[in-house]
């Protein structure tokens, strides 16, 4: 008997300046007999808009409900050469889908030239400083914190420096425990 399939909306979000544009989207739902989703299958067809040529993109998905709340997300990049004007496709399979989702978001969040430059959503800016963008009470965004002065544009995000504590000091909850003397062989203690 073969396996039943459920399709689900695909939306493409755009934003402006990005130099890639989604033309095509179809995503289905692999259900066991109850009905419940076992996979999604996505394929996505996209086209490099730009002057320059594009050696990467990096997407965000997002299944939702009818409701629009956030059912799963996550980011999947494609490194496929893209010469301007030129079309490519790029396929996933994601396990783990909520069987409540209905429909699938797609997002730019990041373009990264042949020249290595890159183009960034203004998204991927938002969920590089820790507290902008975070979800809470199903989807609904937080209070954007304060942009960073100034921004690497890479696909990891800045994080702050830290100091790291004297060499001499003890992690804290350190008691001792297990761990061997610095000046000791860790395998021949209490032996």
């Amino acid at each position: 008997m073969p396996g039943k399939v459920r399709s689900l909306d695909v939306e493409f979000v755009p934003e402006p300046g990005c130099p890639v544009a989604v033309t095509n989207g179809r995503a289905e739902l692999d259900l066991d007999p109850f009905d419940v989703p076992i996979d999604a299958r996505i394929y996505i067809d996209y086209k490099n808009i730009s002057e320059r040529a594009i050696s990467a993109v990096k997407f965000r998905l997002r299944f939702t409900d009818p409701e629009m709340k956030d059912r799963g997300t996550w980011h999947a990049p494609d490194m496929e050469l893209l010469a301007p004007g030129a079309s490519g496709t790029e396929k996933w399979k994601h396990e783990k889908v909520d069987p409540r989702s209905t429909s699938l978001k797609v997002r730019i969040l990041q373009v990264k030239y042949q020249d290595n430059s890159n183009w960034t959503s203004v998204k991927m800016s938002e969920l590089a400083t820790p507290a902008a963008g975070a979800t809470g009470g199903g989807g609904a965004p937080a209070q954007a914190a304060p942009q960073q002065a100034q921004q690497s544009n890479s696909i990891i995000p800045d994080i702050p420096a830290q100091q790291a504590p004297p060499a001499n000091q003890d992690p804290p909850g350190n008691t001792g425990g297990q761990a061997a003397p610095a000046n000791s062989d860790p395998f021949t203690i209490g032996r």
